[in-house]
C-alpha cells in the first residue's frame, strides 16, 4: 500500500491586518467637482480623509503645504499598526490621515502601496481617499480640500450667528 501526500505551501503576501479584509477597487473621481458631486458632504461635523503619499514626492508636499496651517485641519501620520479611533479623537472638522506608500523615508514599499494599487487601480501619489472614493492629481486634491474648508467655515459662521425670534 502506497500513501501519497502532497504538501502545498501558499505564500501569504499580505501578512498584515489588511489581508483579513478584502480590499475592493473604489470608484475613481476625475476631478474635484466630480468627487464633490458623488459625495454627501452636508451636515457632517467631521470629515475623515486619507492621503496616500511618498515622502520623496514634491506633489505630495504641495498638497500638505496647502492645508497644513489651517486651524480646521488635523494632519496625522497613519502607520501600518494605527487604529482609526485613536487618530480621530480631535475636535477639528477635517482630519487628514497620511498613508506613506514607502516605509519611512526609504524606497521600500509599505502595506499602503498595495492598498492604493488595489483601491485605485494604479500607483500614483498623491491620492485622496474619502467615503470609498479615490482621486488623483495634487491640484484637484487641493481644490477638493478648499471646497471642504469653505463648507466648514460656512457651517462655523452659521452656527455663530445669533438666533432671531
Amino acid at each position: 500500500m502506497h500513501v501519497c501526500s502532497s504538501v502545498w505551501i501558499v505564500k501569504n503576501e499580505g501578512t498584515n491586518t489588511f489581508s483579513r479584509n478584502k480590499i475592493k477597487k473604489l470608484p475613481v473621481a476625475s476631478d474635484a467637482n466630480d468627487l464633490i458631486s458623488k459625495l454627501d458632504l452636508d451636515g457632517k461635523k467631521q470629515y475623515i480623509t486619507y492621503i496616500y503619499h511618498s515622502s520623496i514626492c514634491s506633489y505630495c508636499s504641495k498638497v500638505t503645504d496647502a492645508i497644513k496651517d489651517n486651524n480646521n485641519v488635523e494632519i496625522l501620520q497613519f502607520h501600518e499598526n494605527s487604529k482609526l479611533e485613536d487618530l480621530t479623537n480631535t475636535n477639528k472638522p477635517i482630519i487628514v490621515l497620511m498613508k506613506n506608500i514607502n516605509r519611512e523615508d526609504s524606497i521600500d514599499r509599505s502595506i499602503f502601496y498595495n492598498e492604493l494599487n488595489k483601491k485605485g487601480g494604479k500607483i500614483q501619489v498623491p491620492a485622496l481617499e474619502i467615503n470609498d472614493h479615490i482621486m488623483y492629481e495634487s491640484s484637484e486634491i487641493i481644490n477638493f480640500y478648499q471646497h471642504l474648508l469653505e463648507k466648514v467655515e460656512a457651517n462655523s459662521d452659521s452656527s455663530n450667528e445669533p438666533e432671531t425670534q
